[in-house]
């Protein structure tokens, strides 16, 4: 599983929004925190190329993926909420009714 924090994550957008020409040159990167770019550089999402800069890899275009496109829902949704939810801390009495789709 990808666990960007929310200084990777910015950081890898950047790549994405500089359009066609994804490489940030040193100069650029001078400007912006080191500590997520070091962890992005051991982690490999970004490589630097000489004559060009820093770009992202596939690695890195993978981690923006996942990050992105997590799937959260359930595969039962019938299934009882969790445990740390106290209905009656919302005024809710006795068993909680799932309504299913396409009941009234």
């Amino acid at each position: 599983m990808t666990r960007l924090s929310n200084r990777q994550y910015p950081m890898l957008n950047m790549f994405f929004s500089n359009g066609r020409n994804r490489y940030i040159t040193i100069d650029e990167m001078r400007s912006f925190d080191q500590r997520p770019f070091r962890s992005m550089l051991i982690r490999g999402y970004v490589k630097y190329r000489a004559g060009y800069g820093f770009h992202i890899t596939a690695e890195g275009e993978q981690a923006m993926r996942e990050f992105e496109e997590t799937d959260i829902t359930r595969a039962n949704i019938e299934g009882p909420l969790t445990a740390y939810f106290d209905p009656t801390a919302y005024g809710l009495k006795g068993r909680i009714h799932i309504i299913k789709k396409g009941a009234a």
